[in-house]
């Protein structure tokens, strides 16, 4: 994927690309305030860290400029953020060469070790994966059980979250409104105890919550919000997998680091020398 600035595409709307100059499939999505610009699929080697391939960064950028006007270039500096995963997907030995792969998962049984494993599937379909592999483990072992209660469970901070609440947080604490949606959207009802550890900001407006970079709605009090209550433990997760920082603008993230650790090192009781480790390490995987 690749992460160009917002103004590549309109709030609210995305567009997919089917004609694309090799046949596959490209999509334009309006992303934390962004664009997010992807994916290209290609067989490789699977390793720990993949780093995104240059020719596949420019081929995305070739494709895009087909949709650019006016004599608007599309150009490499104005990639923000890039990066390349491994898609878990279970395929068929049997299957003839070229068939498309499933992205579907599969339940099997180890008959020497009476292990069940799931392969395949996607963060998406986690919830009917987990139901799957417990109803075949239950079936197998001829045990009884009710059925399944967290289908439509809502997610943390998902009870009695409504739309307006972007904007008690602004009345109530005193934060900004790009923060207040921020919040809203990535703790639910949580972000009011997000709120509760916010410091004043020293200014007339917003009052509360410092903000961790200038130029995106991130706050300090996150880092002591998700360590204390997320089990939040190292420096890399909190700038990619948590605050999305990392996959936004790695510039971004990279300035902030030292500050992140700073932040956890203070919370967790991190030692010199973790405190180091932490940081050299977060440097590393951005």
């Amino acid at each position: 994927h690749v992460v160009l600035p917002g103004y590549y595409s309109p709030d609210g709307m995305g567009l997919l690309d089917i004609n694309t100059s090799d046949g596959r499939f490209l999509f334009f999505l309006p992303w934390q305030g962004a664009t997010l610009v992807g994916t290209t699929d290609r067989k490789g080697t699977a390793v720990s860290t993949p780093g995104p391939p240059e020719d596949e960064i420019q081929w995305i950028l070739n494709e895009v400029e087909k949709y650019l006007d006016n004599g608007m270039k599309v150009r490499r500096s104005d990639v923000l953020s890039s990066w390349q995963g491994w898609r878990p997907l279970a395929s068929d030995p049997n299957a003839p060469p070229g068939a498309p792969v499933s992205r579907d998962h599969i339940i099997s049984t180890n008959p020497d070790t009476d292990i069940t494993f799931i392969t395949g599937g996607k963060w998406t379909t986690y919830r009917e994966m987990a139901e799957d592999v417990l109803n075949k483990v239950i079936a197998r072992k001829g045990l009884k059980a009710g059925p399944c209660l967290t289908d439509k469970r809502p997610l943390r901070g998902g009870v009695g979250y409504h739309k307006n609440v972007p904007i008690q947080l602004v009345q109530e604490f005193g934060v900004s409104e790009e923060t207040a949606k921020h919040l809203a959207s990535a703790y639910g009802m949580n972000a009011f105890d997000v709120c509760k550890m916010a410091k004043p900001s020293g200014k007339a407006w917003p009052k509360f919550g410092a903000v961790l970079v200038e130029g995106y709605p991130h706050l300090e009090c996150e880092i002591e919000y998700q360590c204390k209550n997320e089990m939040a433990t190292t420096v890399y997760d909190m700038l990619t997998t948590r605050m999305r920082l990392a996959f936004v603008n790695r510039e971004a993230a990279l300035a902030v680091a030292p500050k992140v650790a700073d932040l956890m090192a203070e919370t967790l009781g991190w030692s010199r020398k973790e405190k180091k480790r932490q940081l050299a390490s977060a440097l590393e995987g951005l």
